[in-house]
């Protein structure tokens, strides 16, 4: 079971010890840091930017899945490909 990254709950949502105040948990690269989805793309209310994001580990970008590198991710804040 992944955990947040902040306080080791296993809950997504609110965390009054992440600085954006929400649960993320980076050691499920097959779902949401952020709310637990398998989905990629927009659509995620927990994160910051309305984004869902993966956690790392497989050769895929943690926001649309993709396994391209460099730029062309249109879910990524900074446009390029995260993995």
């Amino acid at each position: 079971m992944s955990s947040c990254r902040y306080c080791g709950s296993s809950s997504y949502g609110s965390c009054s010890y992440s600085p954006h105040g929400r649960h993320e948990h980076h050691d499920d690269e097959d779902s949401c840091e952020f709310c637990g989805s398998s989905s990629y793309g927009s659509g995620c209310s927990y994160s910051p930017n309305g984004n869902h994001r993966h956690g790392t580990g497989r050769d895929r970008c943690v926001w649309c899945g993709s396994t391209s590198y460099g730029s062309g991710c249109s879910y990524s804040p900074t446009g390029y490909h995260e993995k």
